[in-house]
């Protein structure tokens, strides 16, 4: 995970890509915004064991039908109405369905390849302890690179022992969002004499927390079965979240968009624009690739727009996972 500022921006500023630069005046703003939004890289299991929240539920109640009453015959009388899912809630249970049904993985290493901005890398992250090698690909003349982070995922032990009943599931990642996130109040520039003004509060709302909680744990390989089959039914009982059927990635191939836009972010419980989108495989539910796209004003630069007039997307493509028993070598001969 970043430690320091400028390690948190070159994250933000994609990891591994040196065409986007923040100025110096506007540096300070972005890590603040990013140190309590960037959830790629910390995903706390602090709530692991939580069993407490409820599940802000979107599906649609309708009328005039009845469920079987709990209790049996004896709680006939007792009718209840039946719950009919949204078209895109049936496409989210689809993609819960199909992950459901995927082998656990065989092997201690996942061997992860992704792509960003035309730049290749493999992560080989280590089941048991969440440590992870990474490799990345040379370009534009510059050499290949290597690296290694101690802890960098949860563990699939730690993954596994994760709640997957909604309201469980869902209280655990705003707990998790929560410890991961210290507070940090949007920055106030001071024009002329007089006091410094106080710093206005940020508000992030519940369902903020879980959209972007539940979309970045998708892609991680460790997520067990269960739990990424957990996480898609969650995502459907989120509102504000939309489902394209036929989308596609980068790279042409067919997927499921699920996408939201923040509800919050800036002070006051205004809405910061970020839109968090995730490409999913319908046969098997796995992520094929994932965005994030800032508004103009976001303060993100680039030198085609040195103002940050534009709008600016973070995509990161998943070519491959797989699994290995040893860790294997550099792939680009670092």
């Amino acid at each position: 995970m970043p430690a320091i500022d400028e390690d948190i921006i070159r994250d933000l500023l994609h990891r591994y890509t040196d065409h986007v630069h923040p100025t110096a005046s506007i540096a300070a703003g972005v890590v603040a915004r990013q140190r309590r939004r960037d959830r790629r890289r910390v995903v706390s299991l602090a709530a692991t064991g939580a069993a407490v929240g409820t599940a802000a539920g979107v599906i649609a109640v309708v009328p005039g039908h009845s469920a079987p009453a709990p209790g049996g015959p004896s709680a006939v009388g007792r009718t209840q109405p039946a719950i009919r899912l949204t078209a895109d809630q049936r496409v989210l249970y689809r993609l819960s369905a199909a992950a459901a049904t995927q082998q656990h993985a065989a092997g201690r290493y996942a061997v992860m390849s992704t792509e960003g901005e035309d730049v290749k890398d493999t992560s080989v992250i280590d089941s048991r302890t969440g440590n992870m090698w990474s490799y990345q690909e040379g370009t534009d003349g510059s050499p290949s690179g290597k690296g290694y982070s101690r802890h960098y995922s949860p563990t699939a032990a730690q993954f596994a022992a994760m709640p997957t009943g909604r309201a469980a599931l869902r209280a655990a990642l705003i707990t998790q969002w929560k410890s991961a996130t210290k507070p940090v109040p949007h920055p106030v520039l001071k024009k002329g004499p007089g006091p410094t003004p106080v710093p206005r509060p940020v508000t992030v709302s519940d369902n903020d927390m879980v959209f972007q909680q539940a979309s970045y744990m998708l892609w991680y390989p460790l997520v067990s079965p269960a739990l990424r089959s957990a996480l898609y039914k969650l995502l459907a009982a989120v509102p504000g979240v939309t489902v394209n059927r036929s989308s596609h990635d980068s790279t042409g191939r067919p997927a499921v968009e699920i996408s939201r836009t923040d509800n919050s972010g800036l002070p006051g419980g205004k809405s910061d624009g970020i839109t968090y989108a995730t490409y999913e495989n319908t046969a098997t539910g796995a992520v094929l690739e994932s965005t994030i796209t800032y508004p103009p004003g976001s303060d993100i630069v680039t030198p085609e727009d040195p103002h940050g007039n534009g709008t600016i997307t973070d995509t990161t493509v998943y070519l491959s996972t797989t699994w290995a028993n040893v860790i294997p070598a550099d792939p680009y001969g670092g």
